[in-house]
């Protein structure tokens, strides 16, 4: 009897004792639209690259580094009038004909799930992540993988990745220009910074 009351006791102090590991908070990242940036190259009807950036309008991380695969997210709002290449004609072209601004005047990210990570060596190296979410353009949603490397450095993270896309699989027309048309395959590159919050 008085072993039995002994082991309940010990129970009871391991369970209310206030050094049980507890789930740490999940920390909350803003990202800053002048630090950020998303390229697309894309070839052009005569074989040429054309390079155009879109701004990051708004956009959230949020991640525990011992739990990111259960609970890490990212959300992102790209603003399509923002698309420029340095050429005023063909930024309007873009703009008006293939994205239809008007219509559709942002691209939405939204995570819906972390597929891949591998921890790095030491603190100054980068994150390999694979990401799986849904991409929102022109008026279609799809399911993409987004493979990038994320460096966390004192209250800021930086996150840069590609990954590729289909025109047509969002109803976006391939430009053509004298009957010659150019690429239907978008390569993006971006680079995202978010800032801690409280």
């Amino acid at each position: 009897m008085r072993c039995r009351s002994h082991f309940i006791w010990i129970l009871s102090l391991v369970l209310i004792s206030p050094s049980a590991p507890t789930l740490a908070e999940v920390q909350r990242f803003r990202l800053i639209p002048d630090e950020s940036q998303i390229v697309t190259k894309i070839k052009d009807p005569f074989g040429g690259i054309v390079n155009g950036a879109l701004r990051v309008r708004q956009g959230e991380a949020r991640g525990d580094i011992d739990r990111l695969q259960e609970v890490g997210s990212v959300s992102l709002v790209i603003d399509t009038m923002s698309y420029n290449s340095n050429i005023g004609l063909r930024d309007q072209d873009v703009q008006e004909y293939y994205l239809e601004v008007q219509q559709y005047p942002v691209i939405r990210f939204d995570s819906a799930g972390i597929q891949k990570i591998e921890r790095p060596q030491s603190p100054e190296d980068a994150w390999q992540i694979t990401v799986r979410g849904r991409l929102e353009l022109h008026g279609v949603q799809r399911d993409v993988i987004v493979p990038l490397r994320l460096l966390y450095q004192r209250n800021k993270i930086r996150a840069q990745g590609n990954f590729r896309f289909v025109l047509e699989d969002f109803n976006i027309r391939v430009p053509t220009l004298l009957f010659l048309k150019a690429g239907n395959q978008v390569d993006v590159e971006f680079r995202i910074v978010g800032e801690h919050q409280p």
